[in-house]
């Protein structure tokens, strides 16, 4: 017996359950949820990091899904409180196609599942193709958290790579499933040497003086040729939204490829 009663606890959930053609079996979302609109009228039952466990049970639900460690103590208050959970922690791209093949078992929509991840795949793909092609491949920055900063997750990092980019830190990306292994400093990002840096601060806007005001910001080749870009928030999202995500940060580094035919010529 499929579930048919299910609370999304992460914004990326509903826009994939949608997806698979299941949407109609959520009765309650993330707070932070802005995709699909159709599933912006249900109700919102929590944050990321907390929920009110009465307002969750008062849907009824017979599954909450979840995702990463920083829902670790909701998932735990949920399964005293009878509920059953599907904890997800997603932290490379390739974890996107897993947690599609998965929710489309957990739902009985297996066939679904299999043509969505063949379009994100192929979505993913086209843009890899077009990167590839790019005269030289900018080195870059993304931020995800700014005191102490934080490089992006392994998803971002495989963005960037996808997007035509080269991570300035895909090790402590690729390696760093939680934000504390993913601490960069300042010095570190300004020898690192980005061509262009990224943002997206986690729901916190992007303030370009407080870059700007860190010992070395000034030498950085994207601080000098004005190459600092905020990004949507649904970079920091491992779902369907990737696909978009990776279109913008292409898009980017294509004009800056334009723009300056070497890296030497910022």
């Amino acid at each position: 017996m499929y579930p048919e009663r299910i609370v999304t606890l992460a914004a990326e959930l509903p826009a994939i359950i949608y997806e698979l053609g299941a949407l109609h079996r959520v009765v309650g979302i993330s707070g932070y949820t802005s995709a699909p609109e159709e599933a912006l009228a249900l109700p919102k039952v929590s944050g990321f990091r907390s929920a009110s466990i009465d307002r969750i049970m008062r849907q009824k639900p017979d599954l909450a899904i979840l995702t990463s460690g920083v829902q670790q103590d909701l998932a735990v208050k949920l399964g005293q409180a009878g509920v059953t959970i599907l904890h997800l922690n997603p932290h490379r791209l390739t974890d996107l196609f897993d947690t599609v093949s998965l929710l489309g078992n957990v739902l009985g929509e297996t066939a679904r599942a299999k043509q969505l991840n063949e379009k994100l795949q192929e979505a993913f793909a086209q843009i890899k193709q077009s990167g590839e092609k790019f005269s030289w491949h900018p080195r870059v920055y993304f931020e995800e958290w700014m005191d102490p900063p934080i490089c992006g997750t392994g998803w971002v990092s495989d963005l960037i790579e996808i997007a035509g980019g080269i991570d300035v830190f895909r090790g402590k990306s690729v390696e760093g499933r939680t934000a504390s292994l993913r601490q960069v400093t300042a010095s570190e990002i300004s020898r690192a040497k980005a061509d262009i840096v990224l943002a997206s601060w986690c729901g916190k806007p992007f303030d370009a003086e407080i870059f700007d005001a860190r010992v070395g910001a000034s030498m950085i080749p994207a601080v000098k040729t004005n190459s600092v870009y905020e990004l949507d928030g649904n970079i920091l999202q491992c779902g369907p939204g990737l696909v978009e995500a990776a279109n913008v940060v292409h898009n980017i580094l294509r004009e800056h490829v334009a723009s300056f035919p070497s890296p030497q010529a910022r």
